[in-house]
């Protein structure tokens, strides 16, 4: 069951402007979670002549779908004796 799952969330390609509104980020934010400059990330909202992402940065935007999603699905279904066993939902690492 999870492996399905887990091939139709990676196959799903989000376009940044879908990620930041999925995941409730800014643009700064963005460019920060892929390693970019901010001043390309709005290349890619531009009101006028948008520039299309690289391949690359949707691959990425993909697998940390991905993960998030994999982890929802965790939170949800993992009983909490061992969310707390592997410290899922620990904000400390004590």
């Amino acid at each position: 069951m999870l492996l399905p799952f887990i091939r139709h969330i990676h196959t799903k390609t989000l376009h940044p402007r879908a990620f930041i509104k999925k995941y409730g980020l800014s643009q700064p934010q963005l460019a920060d979670l892929l390693g970019v400059s901010i001043g390309l990330v709005r290349t890619w909202f531009a009101r006028e002549s948008p520039r299309q992402p690289e391949q690359r940065y949707l691959d990425r935007l993909a697998e940390i779908d991905a993960l998030l999603e994999i982890k929802k699905v965790i939170d949800e279904k993992l009983p909490p004796h061992l969310q707390e066993l592997f410290n899922f939902n620990n904000d400390s690492n004590s």
